[in-house]
């Protein structure tokens, strides 16, 4: 079993675009809120502009959301935009009930992969997601998906109420036809937050970890991977730069700064690696200019702060976990909100030295 990251692209610089919050679900965990009633999106060409900066960036995967990104009036041209990156991995990650036999042929055209959400049997699934008939039309989705042959990701929202189904959801995920399952727990985000008495204690979380490690061992034969979203513990000691604490000369990769995730949230909000961070960590707006302006502005006038922010909360959490899991975005998330630093630590870096790299050469 595995480690991943929210988009589980370790290695490669992502870009990840909130198209737009609107959604055709209200469900009680997104981490974003979306719903019908958001009318927030991404105007079209700025997205274009941003998606041709990916190669010059070392951005090698490009994730597109939302709200339900195939809400997305512009969808097939920012599809077709991102088919012309070379290398470029493509996913779109969907909670699957619009899905029609013309996006997968687009889908299929331009090379993307699925991630699609379900989040236990079907009366759960219902009820988490707030719509009665949501499973079954997810079903109907994720059979199109099979058909055409496009790459499935199955992504589960773990909590109290579903963690006994998750044995029935890893079968489901098998026999759907997916060549991969991530659970991913519940988050303290969003409208997670109101369901929060629901997320898993460090106790289940760590039985949930063994239960899925059996699983993968069970199913890899089957072709069906199985992982977990989030950050080991030991990996974080290990390796302070995965909780974007970088050091410099005192990393194995001698990088002082970087940045592994630009996020472009639906009302143009550019942050650096976490979804829910706080907007004033921002790099700025999609509309401003050029990503990589923006990246090398925020290396030189913006960066030592979110380093701050991560070092500090670093310092103070993570000898203290104990839970083999950390919700590393999560807490940073949470604390970058109203965060006041009492003063810059001397090891940020407020300044780009030899040991300071752009987002394309950090990756």
């Amino acid at each position: 079993m595995e480690f991943v990251s929210e988009t589980g692209d370790p290695g490669s610089g992502t870009l990840m675009l909130h198209l737009l919050g609107r959604c055709n679900l209200t469900c009680l965990h997104c981490y974003m809120g979306g719903s019908p009633a958001r009318v927030e999106q991404l105007p079209l060409q700025p997205v274009l502009n941003a998606i041709s900066e990916c190669r010059d960036l070392g951005i090698g995967a490009l994730y597109l959301t939302g709200g339900e990104p195939l809400m997305y009036r512009g969808l097939n041209r920012v599809l077709e935009a991102a088919a012309e990156v070379p290398g470029l991995k493509i996913t779109v990650c969907t909670n699957g009930t619009l899905l029609k036999p013309s996006h997968c042929e687009l889908l299929k055209s331009v090379n993307a992969q699925l991630n699609i959400s379900i989040d236990g049997e079907r009366d759960f699934h219902d009820h988490f997601r707030n719509q009665a008939g949501a499973f079954e039309a997810t079903e109907r989705g994720v059979q199109l998906i099979v058909a055409a042959g496009i790459p499935l990701t199955i992504v589960a929202t773990i909590s109290q109420g579903n963690l006994h189904s998750l044995s029935k959801l890893v079968e489901w995920a098998a026999s759907a036809g997916a060549f991969q399952f991530r659970a991913q727990p519940l988050l303290k985000l969003g409208r997670g937050i109101e369901i929060s008495n629901q997320c898993l204690t460090n106790a289940q979380l760590n039985r949930m970890l063994l239960q899925l490690s059996d699983l993968a061992n069970i199913y890899k034969s089957k072709g069906l991977r199985c992982s977990v979203v989030g950050v080991s513990r030991r990996f974080l000691q290990a390796h302070p730069c995965g909780a974007y604490v970088c050091n410099g000369e005192g990393c194995h990769r001698r990088i002082s700064q970087e940045i592994k995730k630009l996020v472009v949230r639906e009302d143009g909000t550019v942050l650096p690696e976490i979804t829910n961070l706080s907007h004033d960590f921002a790099l700025g707006r999609i509309g401003d200019g050029p990503l990589s302006l923006m990246v090398r502005n925020y290396f030189a006038d913006g960066y030592a702060k979110f380093d701050h922010l991560c070092r500090s909360i670093y310092e103070e959490v993570i000898p203290k976990w104990d839970a083999a899991l950390v919700p590393w975005d999560q807490i940073v998330a949470d604390r970058s909100h109203g965060w006041q630093p009492a003063s810059i630590s001397a090891h940020s870096v407020s300044a780009c030295g030899d040991s300071c790299s752009a987002m394309a050469a950090s990756m």
